[in-house]
């Protein structure tokens, strides 16, 4: 039976997330086709732990997985270590430096999606659609030159602004700011995140439109699902404690517009060089639509859209676990 080491934790600020994904996974994980084991991520100490029960993470010297055992304990790894360091492609390097098969995307797909910098570039370069953005790099501007585009900001992009870290998820570190005298404050919580922001323009009220995508050169793409937000900010709160938002599968919208996406999801999907699977998510705002970002380990939790999205076309949780440890390479 083959050996599928579960990955979750990790050294970023999605770790709880992370640990809520994989302990849906350990339900509706198929255990008649494949052995799971369970590795986790140590935040404090940054090791790697073999564990016998998720709902007792207690890791001890005795359990610790060195990396160069890895090969010898299991043939895939299955990741769900959101954010920083587990998905943008750090842990994927450490996967192919020992030459094991993993799920999901690539170093290089991973690392663009996770840079939102970076990303929203690359997108400009293509002609896709997006909100203006600027970006504040404060290990590469100066002073002077952070001043200048901060100015140039406040002339040129319209209210309300996102203030985000580049390399962030969950929207952990993002601040909605109205009004110019909270931009300062926004800014520091970015920066406790990291030393690279994005911060760019906010429409207003816009629909959230969320695609699933599953494969490597085939691709089976969702219908568009929205999710229909309690406020006007879908924080880390909203998505992972209080649940808030709801989930409408498919989206209310034409035809017409289904299509767009969907189309554009492909063709951002191989943009990125994105394999196994990707959540992709949109703005849809006065018949325009606006692509916002790729997550490259969307969340498998209760509430995540990316495996509701996926049983919409049919595929059960368990099948879904089954078809991206297929995929993996």
């Amino acid at each position: 039976m083959k050996k599928i080491a579960l990955f979750f934790g990790g050294l970023g600020n999605e770790s709880e997330v992370s640990i809520v994904s994989a302990k849906n996974v350990v339900k509706n994980f198929d255990y008649k086709k494949y052995e799971l084991i369970l590795v986790f991520w140590n935040k404090q100490d940054g090791l790697f732990y073999k564990l016998k029960n998720i709902e007792k993470i207690s890791p001890s010297t005795a359990s610790r997985l060195k990396i160069e055992d890895f090969s010898k304990t299991f043939e895939v790894a299955l990741l769900m270590t959101h954010g920083k360091y587990g998905e943008d492609g750090i842990l994927q390097a450490i996967f192919e430096a020992q030459k094991i098969k993993y799920c999901g995307c690539r170093v290089l797909g991973s690392a663009l999606c996770m840079d939102k910098a970076v990303f929203k570039d690359l997108l400009k370069s293509s002609n896709i659609k997006q909100t203006a953005y600027w970006v504040l790099d404060f290990k590469r501007q100066s002073k002077k030159e952070i001043a200048a585009i901060l100015s140039q900001i406040v002339k040129e992009l319209p209210l309300p602004w996102y203030v985000k870290p580049a390399n962030s998820g969950s929207s952990v570190g993002i601040t909605k700011v109205d009004k110019i005298d909270n931009l300062a404050k926004a800014i520091n919580l970015a920066k406790k995140h990291d030393s690279k922001l994005v911060i760019e323009q906010g429409l207003k009220n816009p629909k959230e439109i969320e695609v699933a995508v599953l494969g490597n050169q085939e691709l089976l793409i969702s219908r568009p699902g929205e999710l229909q937000l309690a406020k006007d900010f879908y924080n880390y709160e909203d998505k992972y404690k209080l649940g808030q938002a709801q989930a409408v599968i498919p989206a209310k919208i034409n035809v017409k517009q289904a299509e767009e996406i969907k189309r554009l999801s492909a063709k951002a999907y191989k943009l990125f060089n994105c394999q196994g699977f990707a959540r992709i998510d949109f703005f849809l705002y006065e018949g325009k639509i606006y692509l916002n970002e790729i997550n490259t380990l969307p969340g498998f939790t209760d509430i995540s859209m990316f495996p509701m999205l996926m049983m919409d076309t049919g595929l059960s949780y368990k099948k879904l676990i089954n078809k991206i440890i297929e995929l993996g390479y």
